[in-house]
Formats: structure tokens, sequence, C-alpha cells
């Protein structure tokens, strides 16, 4: 048995503890939840960038355009560019993965036929094209988060 508790098996921690923190459910060979805890991650990212763009872009409206000067002398800086890298690769996962969340939950790409349930209850779409979709968006963002940073930090 496992540290949570009598009753609770390995890849199922209780309900109480799911549902509160489900990035604490540990299942081998499950990239689906590393994918779902970066999708909530670049997510909180996103949505940070953009209220902090809203109050720097309106600093013009409610101090006037020689704080927005100052603003963004301060803002050219290394400190800057390694933000700007982050949101970029965070817009950019978060996006393929978002397109490929659409694909197969939207447009029902990739789902196959259904099965009965069979221990260990991993769905067998996870196995199939829908793997092979998010394995693709694994391989891909890497490759274009390095293109960001080269124009990011000016190096082409």
């Amino acid at each position: 048995m496992s540290s949570g508790g009598p009753r609770t098996k390995r890849n199922m921690p209780g309900l109480l503890r799911a549902s509160l923190n489900p990035w604490l459910v540990r299942v081998p060979d499950h990239p689906e939840r590393l994918a779902f805890v970066l999708h909530r991650v670049t997510g909180v990212i996103i949505i940070l960038y953009l209220l902090a763009h809203i109050v720097v872009t309106g600093t013009p409206a409610w101090r006037g355009w020689a704080a927005w000067d100052s603003l963004m002398t301060q803002f050219n800086n290394i400190w800057n560019q390694i933000g700007e890298f982050i949101v970029a690769g965070s817009v950019l996962f978060h996006g393929m993965n978002g397109i490929r969340l659409l694909l197969t939950e939207f447009f029902g790409l990739c789902l196959g036929e259904p099965e009965p349930p069979k221990p260990p209850y991993i769905p067998p779409t996870y196995r199939a094209c829908q793997r092979k979709l998010l394995y693709a968006v694994f391989a891909l963002w890497p490759i274009l988060w390095f293109v960001a940073g080269l124009l990011i930090f000016g190096v082409w």
C-alpha cells in the first residue's frame, strides 16, 4: 500500500486529494498528465503576462508619456528578454496543445472505437493517434521555442 492510507492505491489517490490537487496523481507512462500540468501552468503565465501588459500599455493614459518612456527604458534589459522568452514558450505550448485538444475533443479526431474499461484504466485513445499528436506537440514545441529565443535575444 502507498502512503496515502490503507485504501489508496498508487494511481488512485482518493477523491479529496485528487480533486484538490490533480497534479499529485502519479501514473507511469502517462505523458497526458505532463501535458495537462503544462497546459495549466502556461495558461497562468499567459494570464499574468496579459494583466501586466494591460497595466503597462495603460501607463500613458494615467501617468503620461514621460512615464511610458521611463518604463520602456527600464524594460530594455536581459531580465525582460528572459521573461519574454518564458512567455513565448508558454504561448507556443499552450497554443499547440490547445489545437491538439480542439482536434480531439471538439472535432473528434483520433477518438477511435470505445472499449470496455479494464485495468489500469487508461483510455485506449491515449495509446493510439492522440498520443502521436501529443508527441508531435512535444517535438515541435522546443524547436519553435528555440527559434523564438533566437529572435528575442537578437541572435537571428
